[in-house]
């Protein structure tokens, strides 16, 4: 069995994940958060890059680090019946709740919208919505060929597409890059934006996949696939980067347009199809129509399988795959007509609430095993960055909290958890010290 990392194998494996990530969904954040932050352009998408792929390369290597699998390591970490929640919860923020849902929409949005016109019945989106998870069903229950080839085929040809559009824009700008937003509300932008794509969350969800590939290969060792994750995890970063940066740089070319800049976010999906649209005319949006079609129906098979998959194993078989998928489908069509807009609108708190939680236990994996689990630092910096969350979201409503939460260290730029719940972990491994918590051990995943 050939045990060696060759550049071959972590460059397969690099496109693999760029694959997994780059889901059409999240093309519509960079040029929002371009042409809002104006002159900021390039910090917003920084962080947008480190919230979006960096953590979701940090989860990837978090699960191959514990070997047990990353849910087995929540259910270390945590008791039973909260590592069981948060695990059915990411399931369904990642499937039918948000993820699922978001995809048809901005398929709608992005090549159904464009052909309509600037008026159109209601009840065309319940119809081309009826198409879409159509499809997503009766290729969930016989895959064949067909998923091969829009996944191998039409999402490389979409990056392709992607890259010569960037390429068009850099040689031909739209426009001079203006002022947008201050500094720290770009960081802050570039952060939501990072969790909104949701790929941290996808990625504890994927890795299964990933590890059993990464054995196929002849990848056995423990240390060998933990460095080529995180070799691969480089190069699907780099990709990630050059598209993403590319489309929030041409959203940094119209910047100087106000009218546009004030209702971007309200309509993500549309300013990326006028960019094209002014970039090579209506022939180009035509094709971005097909191309992210094709991508967006990748990403909802993969997900409505691995969703019902997951579900299946939670209930240890109580919950039938085919019910549920079933299920998971029709949920995912009625949210799906609630439009891009809407589900964005929604998703926003919850992930603003749900991550930092993800972000905290991912972190804490990677500390030793005697801290991670056998003292309380994971519970009480989970905690604590639910409960800062949780509270900075009612702040919206209650003016005397929001005033105490904006004087947390770092809440300018939306990390108003993240000092408070280090400490909380540090307190809950002093606490372990002396007092330690019953160690539950869990065997490795095969």
């Amino acid at each position: 069995m050939n045990d060696k990392l060759s550049f071959g194998k972590v460059f397969v494996f690099g496109f693999a994940l760029f694959a997994m990530f780059f889901g059409a969904g999240n093309l519509i954040f960079p040029p929002a958060l371009g042409i809002v932050t104006g002159t900021n352009w390039i910090i917003s998408f920084l962080v947008y890059i480190l919230a979006d792929a960096g953590l979701a390369i940090l989860a990837l290597l978090a699960f191959f680090r514990c070997q047990e699998g990353f849910q087995n390591s929540i259910s270390i970490q945590l008791d039973k019946t909260t590592s069981f929640l948060l695990i059915l919860f990411n399931t369904l923020c990642i499937g039918p709740f948000i993820a699922i849902p978001r995809t048809a929409a901005t398929t709608f949005d992005i090549a159904v919208k464009p052909l309509l016109g600037a008026s159109f019945p209601g009840w065309t989106s319940w119809v081309a919505g009826g198409i879409y998870f159509g499809l997503v069903l009766i290729l969930c229950l016989r895959p064949g060929k067909v998923v091969d080839i829009i996944g191998k085929v039409l999402s490389p040809t979409m990056f392709v597409a992607l890259l010569v559009l960037i390429g068009i824009g850099i040689v031909r700008p739209l426009g001079k890059v203006a002022p947008g937003s201050s500094t720290m509300a770009a960081v802050k932008l570039g952060l939501e934006s990072g969790y909104q794509t949701m790929d941290m969350l996808g990625a504890l969800l994927f890795a299964v996949v990933t590890l059993s590939s990464v054995r196929q290969a002849g990848i056995t060792s423990p240390k060998k696939q933990f460095r080529l994750v995180g070799l691969a995890g480089l190069v699907a970063a780099f990709a990630l980067f050059v598209v993403y940066g590319g489309l929030t740089y041409l959203g940094a070319s119209i910047s100087g347009e106000r009218g546009l800049a004030a209702n971007a976010l309200n309509d993500r999906a549309g300013l990326l199809v006028l960019i094209v649209r002014r970039l090579v005319g209506p022939a180009g949006t035509l094709l971005l129509g097909f191309i992210v079609t094709a991508a967006c129906l990748t990403t909802s098979i993969g997900l409505a399988s691995s969703c019902s998959q997951n579900i299946e194993e939670l209930t240890k078989g109580k919950l039938p795959y085919r019910p549920v998928l079933i299920g998971i489908i029709l949920f995912s069509y009625v949210v799906s007509n609630l439009g891009t807009t809407a589900i964005l609108n929604i998703a926003g708190p919850i992930l603003n609430v749900i991550f930092p939680v993800f972000i905290m236990l991912v972190i804490l994996s990677f500390l030793p095993k005697r801290i991670n689990q056998e003292t309380y630092s994971a519970p009480y910096g989970a905690l604590c960055a639910f409960v800062v969350t949780v509270l900075t979201e009612i702040g919206s409503f209650i003016p005397a909290l929001k005033l105490f939460m904006t004087r947390l260290p770092l809440a300018s730029v939306g990390l108003g958890w993240l000092v408070p719940s280090l400490i909380a972990a540090a307190v809950g491994a002093f606490v372990g010290a002396f007092v330690p918590r019953k160690h539950r051990s869990l065997k490795p995943r095969k």
